[in-house]
């Protein structure tokens, strides 16, 4: 074991760790066997009847090696586990249920933040050494590696069958070219759902409004931007008296930065989509793209009732401290301390449609979310497919209905509508190669900065960025293009 250093991601931390009085009471009443327990529900049973199809074989207590982000998707950290912690103990179960079934042991080679991983495993593949079996790091990092020609082609490893359940259909409609994947998406990767991005409202202070029920508006397919902007615009009030608009103001909406460049996904303008031929291919230039860009641009910057802060990422402090009806964040941000807490109703919703016409609403998901990728330096891969389907398939029986069904659905949303919403949610999330090949460039933020810059000039910046862009994508498709 050359190094293990578990870094606990704060989000992930304040999720498992902390408790409010309520649910307190609840774990005391919990044995460690709380999760066997409480996984009795029809879920849990329709999903344990789907048969994975895996050889059992006795790899005689052989290493599984594992490098990454691991404390989002294991349970390393034998202190946080058979604590009454629903997703650490879901995970142990997971972790067990696989090490018990073919004999290995899961065994940590390498942990830290995404740079650290990045560097760390760039080194180590490209001296040729064999070090580890499987890498679980966040989408974008891993991504870009692949230009170094890092990984296999998760198409050739055996085992591994991505019609299953436990893979997301993305891994084979955006991410995967030429029947080559490097970046495989299963429900091993529960950041994937956790870091997607929504909306919530307060219920008590829409309630002070003139609002028609937003959840109707919902459901009826109405819920789109100019639905919302109508609610928001002139929502505000100089609420500490110094005749400007600033954070310690009322507002309809509260805007963070870091989830602008969610507003274009949820209009359904992917960066890229594949052409006729299956490659993928820049598609952002569409005939509604000015005038996304134009709205965003005006909510952010030109209406009194929006606070939008181009140096913090969240809203969340604000929508918190009951400043704000409105805010967009992440599922997983629910799940703090602060939203535990929260003492007035709110709600969950998709972010808005761009108009009537767009059938379905659309999330992304937080480029820190992970991925798995299999390094080219590795030499049985027939136990490592064995073993990655086996984790993929085992969390969605055990790790994913404890997140979804307990976690969420029974201690975190607060009425039965936002559980619908959450389905609308997860069905509706996108994972864009633009975004995930983009190597930190491109065109994957291409809606955050124009904002930011308080541009709304998409036409001169889509000229000043495209070659770069093109050569970005370019480059990642070439790496595909030498891969077996």
């Amino acid at each position: 074991m050359k190094k293990f250093a578990l870094l606990f991601f704060v989000i992930l931390s304040l999720i498992l760790v902390s408790c409010s009085k309520k649910e307190e009471e609840l774990e005391k009443k919990e044995d460690p066997n709380a999760v066997a327990t409480i996984m009795e529900g029809d879920v849990f049973e329709e999903r344990a009847k789907i048969d994975d199809g895996l050889e059992e074989v006795d790899f005689k207590g052989r290493e599984f090696r594992v490098v990454g982000m691991l404390d989002k998707e294991f349970a390393f950290d034998e202190n946080a586990i058979n604590k009454g912690q629903l997703i650490m103990d879901a995970l142990h179960k997971r972790d067990t249920i696989v090490e018990e079934r073919f004999n290995i042991q899961l065994t940590p080679i390498f942990s830290g933040k995404y740079t650290e991983v990045q560097d760390w495993v760039s080194k180590t593949v490209l001296s040729g050494v064999d070090e580890f079996d499987l890498l679980m790091n966040t989408a974008v990092s891993t991504a870009s590696l692949n230009r170094k020609r890092l990984f296999l082609n998760w198409y050739n490893v055996p085992y591994v069958d991505f019609s299953k359940p436990w893979w997301a259909k993305s891994t084979v409609e955006e991410l995967t070219y030429d029947n080559k994947c490097v970046t495989a998406i299963s429900d091993a990767n529960s950041t994937a759902i956790y870091f997607s991005y929504c909306m919530v409202f307060n219920k008590n202070l829409a309630n002070s409004y003139d609002f028609d029920n937003i959840y109707d508006a919902v459901f009826r397919g109405d819920w789109t931007f100019e639905y919302f902007y109508d609610l928001v615009k002139d929502i505000y009030r100089d609420d500490d008296g110094d005749g400007f608009k600033s954070e310690g103001d009322f507002y309809g909406f509260a805007q963070g930065h870091e989830y602008v460049d969610s507003w274009l996904y949820a209009f359904d303008n992917p960066v890229m989509g594949k052409d006729e031929d299956g490659v993928p291919t820049i598609i952002l230039k569409t005939d509604k793209i000015n005038a996304i860009v134009d709205g965003i641009h005006d909510l952010c910057h030109n209406i009194n009732g929006v606070y939008y802060d181009s140096q913090r990422g969240y809203g969340d402090g604000m929508f918190l401290e009951k400043r704000a009806i409105f805010n967009l964040t992440s599922i997983a941000t629910l799940m703090t301390q602060g939203y535990r807490d929260f003492n007035d109703e709110y709600g969950l919703l998709p972010i808005p449609k761009w108009d009537k016409s767009q059938k379905e609403y659309y999330t992304t998901v937080s480029g820190g979310h992970t991925v798995m990728a299999i390094p080219k330096t590795a030499k049985d891969l027939e136990f490592i497919g064995l073993i990655s389907e086996a984790l993929a398939s085992e969390s969605y029986k055990h790790v994913t209905p404890t997140y979804y069904e307990i976690a969420l659905k029974t201690r975190y949303l607060r009425d039965n509508e936002s559980k619908k919403v959450l389905d609308i949610l997860v069905d509706g999330r996108v994972y864009d190669f633009g975004t995930i090949f983009s190597n930190w460039s491109g065109f994957g933020s291409v809606l955050g900065h124009l904002v930011r810059e308080d541009n709304d000039n998409f036409e001169s910046f889509y000229q000043r960025k495209y070659k770069s862009a093109r050569n970005v994508y370019k480059s990642a498709l070439m790496a595909f293009d030498k891969l077996d």
